[in-house]
């Protein structure tokens, strides 16, 4: 038997549906996450860490700026990009970091300056 879901002691249990519906609970202001993923992207930028370490920084930091940004219903560049990196079902090359990184910080350095 497979079960789809999560029980956690004092808290019951939920399925997958549920938890998903709930994602946005977990949502962080945007400004902490934006802060969490420029400090993920600046790692990569300088290699602070093994490719698969840095790979994950960059990955829950995305994914979690894209949480933030559904959360909030927000609609900008760097949100766009945060929902494409966590849509992804490959892991990023070094390289595709890198870039991804250097736009990240780029866009977000834009959207500071714009306000």
């Amino acid at each position: 038997m497979i079960v789809f879901g999560v029980c956690v002691q004092g808290f019951g249990c939920l399925n997958a549906p549920a938890l998903a519906s709930q994602a946005w609970k977990r949502a962080v202001p945007y400004d902490k996450a934006s802060a969490g993923a420029a400090t993920a992207a600046q790692a990569v930028i300088n290699e602070a860490g093994s490719e698969e370490c840095l790979r994950g920084k960059l990955s829950n930091a995305m994914v979690q700026l894209s949480n933030s940004c559904d959360a909030a219903d927000r609609s900008s560049s760097v949100c766009e990009l945060a929902s494409e990196i966590a849509g992804q079902e490959n892991s990023l090359s070094m390289g595709e970091m890198l870039s991804t990184s250097e736009t990240l910080l780029q866009m977000l350095g834009d959207e500071t300056s714009a306000r």
